[in-house]
């Protein structure tokens, strides 16, 4: 049911992501004396609304691996700073989009204008790519990218962690670290966070756990090892989870938002083997996470694009617990 669930997802997502993908000439990284003081008007609001008047922006390698077809490819980001800034540890966070697994890329997401507002608000913002499904789409092979995408996201986390521990040139407070992403971004931003240990593999998606003993455990090798991919939080639009159960107290900080009418994704996951944000903030509840489901009448999975307002009510919601 799970995996006719998720080739349904593949099939009704081609959407909204008509953008490819380019690994292009990485930009080089700024330079310190661009970092210039802001004022203590501007922190005291700091994170609820927009404080710098600029940003910067450039790509990164943040790891590698092969995709199911063989191919090996380099793994990107494109990072979004404020102009401006001198907080020496800043909260960072990491968004995937969407495609259905099969295609959408990291700049797919800019003209809603969602990440450059939260960059210019004091976070540090990462719009990540990662491995696509590239061989003919089936159960194994489609729930193997899932897991590949995972894999991804957990490498860009230990990217940051990395940087952190030595060159320091991001500035990011490793204990503030966010993830997020939208309809397939949101899936893998949520097993990323919660698919996080080989028994919980074992319990809830067992047909996955050779290729994962297979391919350096539950955290992949999709680069920097040794550090962890721990996150303080994660925000998920539009997406859905396996089994709710794989939810816990390491990530404490959920946000759901999602429109009741999402055909795609559905909010309670009953037409998609999947389940949905309904489903998982019930069990948020039961765990005493501190949580929030946007459940918006009569939209759909488009939620994202459409509603300024509910944007304004993630940021508020994601500041509130950066403070904390």
């Amino acid at each position: 049911m799970l995996l006719k669930g998720i080739i349904s997802i593949i099939i009704g997502s081609l959407f909204s992501c008509s953008a490819s993908d380019s690994f292009g000439q990485e930009t080089p990284p700024h330079s310190e004396n661009e970092f210039i003081n802001t004022s203590n008007a501007a922190n005291s609001t700091r994170y609820f609304t927009e404080v710098f008047d600029e940003i910067t922006e450039a790509t990164y390698t943040y790891g590698s691996n092969t995709t199911q077809g063989g191919k090996k490819i380099a793994l990107k980001l494109d990072l979004y700073q404020p102009k401006g800034d001198t907080i020496k540890q800043r909260p960072l966070f990491i968004f995937a989009h969407g495609g259905g697994f099969t295609q959408g890329a990291r700049d797919v997401i800019k003209p809603s204008g969602f990440l450059q507002t939260l960059t210019k608000s004091g976070y540090v913002v990462a719009s990540i790519s990662y491995r696509l499904l590239d061989v003919p789409s089936n159960m194994q092979s489609t729930s193997i990218g899932i897991l590949n995408a995972v894999e991804d996201m957990r490498a860009a986390i230990r990217y940051f962690r990395k940087d952190a521990a030595t060159a320091n040139q991001f500035k990011i407070d490793t204990n503030q670290i966010f993830i997020g992403g939208y309809s397939a971004g949101a899936i893998t931003a949520l097993h990323a966070a919660y698919l996080n240990t080989l028994e919980k593999a074992t319990a809830y998606v067992p047909f996955l756990t050779p290729y994962i003993n297979n391919h350096n455990g539950i955290e992949g090798a999709s680069g920097n090892p040794d550090y962890a991919s721990t996150v303080k939080g994660v925000v998920n639009i539009s997406g859905a989870i396996v089994n709710s159960n794989l939810l816990d107290n390491k990530t404490s900080i959920l946000y759901s938002l999602h429109g009741t009418d999402d055909k795609i994704v559905p909010i309670e996951g009953s037409a998609s083997g999947l389940q949905g944000s309904k489903i998982i903030h019930e069990k948020a509840e039961a765990l005493g996470l501190t949580h929030k489901l946007n459940a918006v009448p009569n939209k759909g999975h488009d939620i994202l694009w459409l509603c300024t307002e509910c944007r304004k009510d993630l940021q508020q919601f994601l500041a509130q617990n950066t403070t904390k």
